[in-house]
């Protein structure tokens, strides 16, 4: 039978593989994949009975693409091979990321080490440059950063994600060589997930762990107030003797206040007992921005208490491959959730069990900084009814 994954190393078609996993997801960034094959080169070494095979021996670092159908999916780098081996058989496990992981793993080491008058997205730019990253913007990303600092031992991915936090931006992979700058929820899946219907499985998980009833951004600005004058030096001047000075009470003007200090903050109504949390903003923070990043944390982790699986047969809709950061109608009867929720995570899986996906959903106000409004509040009891009904067109994996 013909596979809907095509994987190809260095050019070279592989589909001797019995078992594939290709993941996108909103919280890792960067793509993932694993192919299991049985190892019968190694099997033939150490197992009298084997015979030999046409896969040669795999080692980390090779260029890879994956396709589902025609559509590139994915383009990366073998970065982890796992052989193992038993009684009867010896296998093989590659595994890598896309083109991206090096933006994870890898410093910023740009030639400056601080932006000024800079946009998200040009900062985003200058700093994937190095690796062969394009970057482009499908939102307004706001003001220019005054200042953009870069830490000296920080990551490139961490030093733009800081960035899109601040302005509740939401960065991503397209998992074939470009980063994108952009909102949740730009556009919505082709079809309606049911259960029962045409979904073949589901499971939720429900909780509170990692939220807060207020999660507090501190952050400190550049300068007290207002820019401030600039006075020469005076040759002839002397120390003010310790009894010339005026005692301080300890406490700050109001202009250093506003000038160095900068507070966010931002509730869930959701969690009702007392459970405070503070985050030191890791970019020179105003009130605007901290009050931006208070409310990310307290949403994605919001979001977060909330997981939704489905699973879905085939690797495709409407002739196209499920992708992460689509807005899809939600009927579920068994996890009791008639709304419309974010596609967080698409993992495409196939084996000789079967062609599935696996789409994971979050609340789809998770990364946004919209009116949360009605989006978490289920359909009418009318409206869920119908939408649970059985869906005649499904079919059985």
């Amino acid at each position: 039978m013909a596979k809907s994954i095509k994987l190809s190393i260095d050019g070279v078609a592989y589909d001797q593989w019995v078992s594939a996993e290709v993941t996108r997801d909103l919280k890792d960034f960067s793509g993932a994949f694993s192919f299991t094959f049985r190892d019968k080169v190694r099997s033939r070494r150490s197992l009298p009975f084997a015979t030999n095979a046409a896969v040669r021996e795999l080692r980390p670092g090779p260029a890879v693409e994956i396709r589902i159908g025609r559509r590139l999916v994915l383009k990366g780098f073998v970065e982890r091979v796992d052989p193992d081996s038993g009684d009867r058989q010896a296998s093989i496990v590659v595994s890598g990321r896309d083109v991206t992981g090096d933006l994870i793993d890898g410093a910023a080491m740009a030639n400056e080490a601080e932006f000024f008058n800079v946009k998200l997205e040009e900062a985003a730019r200058r700093i994937a440059a190095p690796y062969g990253l394009s970057v482009r913007s499908e939102i307004d990303t706001g003001e220019p950063f005054s200042r953009y600092g870069i830490d000296l031992a920080e990551t490139a991915f961490s030093a733009i994600e800081k960035g899109a936090r601040s302005r509740h931006a939401l960065v991503l992979s397209d998992g074939i060589g470009g980063i994108i700058i952009t909102r949740t929820g730009q556009t919505r899946a082709p079809v309606e997930l049911r259960y029962p219907g045409n979904v073949l499985y589901s499971r939720g998980s429900f909780s509170h762990e990692g939220r807060y009833s207020e999660t507090i951004v501190r952050g400190q600005g550049e300068k007290a107030g207002k820019a401030r004058g600039s006075a020469a030096l005076d040759s002839t001047a002397e120390p003010i003797a310790s009894e010339s000075r005026e005692d301080g009470d300890g406490s700050a003007t109001e202009k250093e206040r506003k000038g160095t200090v900068a507070t966010g903050r931002a509730r869930d109504e959701e969690i009702t007992r007392h459970r405070p949390i503070v985050h030191l903003a890791r970019s020179k923070a105003d009130n605007v921005s901290a009050q931006d990043e208070a409310d990310w944390r307290m949403r994605t982790a919001r979001a977060e208490g909330e997981q939704f699986t489905h699973t879905m047969k085939g690797h495709t809709i409407a002739g196209e491959p499920w992708t992460v950061n689509q807005i899809a109608a939600v009927s579920d009867a068994f996890l009791g959730v008639y709304r419309d929720l974010l596609i967080s995570q698409v993992k495409f899986l196939e084996d000789a069990a079967g062609i599935v996906t696996e789409l994971g959903y979050e609340s789809p106000e998770a990364f946004d900084k919209a009116p949360v409004g009605d989006r978490r509040t289920n359909k009418s009891a009318k409206t869920a009814k119908r939408a649970g009904g059985m869906d005649a067109t499904a079919e059985a994996l």
